[in-house]
C-alpha cells in the first residue's frame, strides 16, 4: 500500500520561507497554490508555480498537472528514504 501522505518541505526562494506540510500525494502539484496563497500571505494572481527537485546538482522540474505519485523522480527519492524538498519559483503569466 502507498502512503497516501508525505512530508514535503516546500522552499520559495524568492520570499526566504519554507513550509513543511503533511501532503497527500494524490493530489496535483499546482492544486497547492491556494495553499500557499493562504500560508505564504502573498498574491500569486498571473503567476504559474514551477517546482524543482534538486539532488547535488541536478535540478530536475517537476510536472504541475501531475500528482507526486506519478513523479518519477519522486519515486527515485522515497528509495533513499531522504526527506522530499521542493524549490517552488514564480513565473509571470503575461497577457
Amino acid at each position: 500500500m502507498i502512503n497516501e501522505y508525505e512530508r514535503i518541505k516546500f522552499i520559495f526562494p524568492r520570499y526566504e520561507k519554507f513550509i513543511i506540510m503533511d501532503f497527500n500525494t494524490k493530489i496535483a502539484l499546482e492544486d497547492v497554490k491556494f495553499t500557499f496563497v493562504n500560508v505564504l500571505k502573498v498574491d500569486l494572481f498571473a503567476r504559474k508555480l514551477v517546482f524543482l527537485i534538486t539532488k547535488g546538482l541536478i535540478q530536475t522540474e517537476l510536472d504541475s498537472q501531475k500528482s507526486l505519485q506519478g513523479q518519477t523522480v519522486i519515486n527515485k527519492l522515497k528509495q533513499e528514504k531522504s526527506q522530499i524538498e521542493i524549490v517552488v519559483k514564480f513565473l509571470e503569466d503575461g497577457a
